[in-house]
């Protein structure tokens, strides 16, 4: 990359906000960061006030462009506080990636309406209600993006063959197999929730696009939390024996051979964002190095 190149970029974002929800760890840090060094002003949203202000300090020289917002997505009121605080920012309102997400997996007989619920409000109910908030402020301006980070496995089912010992086939006292199936919905819905949204969106000059990861080795993890006290009893995490087999296994079955890193994520999302996207909306970008190919 030349001296030009790193210019232009660095300039692509300015007069632009865009908000970024779970901003504090792994892909949306990533995102956050990319977008940062690209000249975006960026609003960062999520729950833990401590791993935002480590992305805002990540960021450099650019942490001046950066506003931290601890928030819960799943509160109106939170939604509402994040759209306002992006824009009050300097430009305008731009973009919205909606990426906070939980991912919880349960012996199939054991999923409650709790972890339902808790989960489609997460992934699925806060992007649209976000959403719906950001393009009322957009169509003003006549563009913007908004880009839903979805899953592959809002394309394909989880193989439980291929997950080892985090998701084996059978679980104690005959529960069933331990599934994913409120995340696997939600992010179904997400990709279906984008069309939706481009097809509204479109009159006003704003995209919608999905971008579905595949499995990306994080650095920090945070799935299956817990929805309720009895979640530890019934469905203990995996040793890490047992998840780093499960990676290896998931990397054999990808087709570049390796497991995804943040900043391949980073990248098609900053991408959606710019220019040379400016024609595309209603998409849903699949990134997993070739996984579903198969």
């Amino acid at each position: 990359m030349t001296r030009n190149d790193l210019a232009a970029g660095a300039s692509a974002g300015q007069g632009k906000t865009v908000i970024v929800t779970g901003a504090g760890t792994n892909l949306g840090q990533a995102m956050a960061l990319r977008l940062l060094s690209d000249g975006f002003n960026c609003v960062l949203g999520g729950l833990v006030a401590d791993e935002l202000q480590e992305t805002v300090e990540l960021s450099g020289e650019h942490r001046v462009q950066a506003t931290a917002l601890a928030c819960d997505v799943r509160l109106p009121e939170d939604r509402q506080r994040l759209i306002e605080l992006a824009v009050e920012q300097p430009g305008k309102l731009f973009g919205l990636v909606n990426n906070a997400g939980v991912f919880r997996f349960r012996p199939f007989f054991d999923e409650t309406l709790t972890d339902w619920r808790d989960t489609l409000e997460i992934n699925l109910e806060a992007p649209f209600f976000l959403a719906q908030l950001a393009i009322e402020a957009m169509r003003k301006n006549g563009e913007g993006r908004i880009v839903n980070i979805a899953s592959m496995h809002g394309v394909v089912g989880v193989n439980n063959l291929g997950r080892g010992a985090t998701m084996p086939e059978t679980t104690p006292e005959d529960r069933g197999p331990v599934r994913c199936s409120a995340y696997a919905t939600s992010k179904g819905g997400l990709i279906q929730l984008t069309r939706e949204l481009a097809i509204a969106a479109g009159r006003w000059g704003i995209t919608v696009n999905a971008v579905s990861p595949g499995t990306v080795r994080h650095k920090k993890r945070h799935a299956n939390p817990a929805t309720d006290a009895t979640d530890a009893s019934r469905m203990p995490a995996p040793s890490e024996q047992a998840i780093n087999e499960a990676m290896n296994t998931i990397a054999q079955q990808t087709l570049l051979g390796r497991l995804g890193k943040a900043e391949d994520i980073a990248g098609p999302v900053r991408f959606l964002l710019s220019d040379d996207a400016a024609y595309i909306t209603g998409a849903n970008l699949v990134v997993d190095g070739g996984f579903t190919a198969w």
